[in-house]
């Protein structure tokens, strides 16, 4: 292991389909910005690890992401996960957005690195990916 977090994590079809409660407990004070997945990362020599539980299903998640299926990291918003979908309009956080190709599908991740009150480790996440990529 090289690094680990809590995080918070979803997918991009996760966003396009949530629900109005889901967006809701995300706009809630004290509430936890828009996730379908929470638990903790793990960095390895060779890949990201994300073990957790599925909040729609209340079922263990586990996800390993290898570094050559990281197409692109990416710190903010963008069409689909955008600051309409968090409380503090994106003036306090950005999401750290991973391009994934696993399984020949493309997919996109976004990641809340340790969230505590309008806080994250994302920036600092990015720039430690960036180096562990390279």
């Amino acid at each position: 292991m090289i690094a680990q977090a809590p995080a918070l994590w979803t997918f991009e079809e996760d966003i396009l389909n949530r629900s109005w409660k889901d967006w809701l407990l995300a706009h809630i004070s004290f509430g936890k910005p828009l996730h379908r997945y929470e638990g903790v990362l793990t960095i390895t020599t060779n890949a990201i690890e994300l073990v957790g539980e599925d909040k729609n299903t209340k079922q263990d998640f586990f996800l390993e992401i290898y570094k050559h299926e990281i197409e692109q990291l990416y710190l903010g918003f963008d069409e689909t996960f955008n600051a309409a979908e968090t409380r503090s309009l994106g003036l306090s956080w950005l999401p750290l957005r991973l391009l994934i190709s696993k399984d020949e599908q493309i997919q996109k991740l976004y990641l809340i690195i340790n969230y505590s009150f309008g806080r994250t480790d994302n920036k600092e996440y990015l720039e430690f990916l960036k180096q562990w990529l390279s």
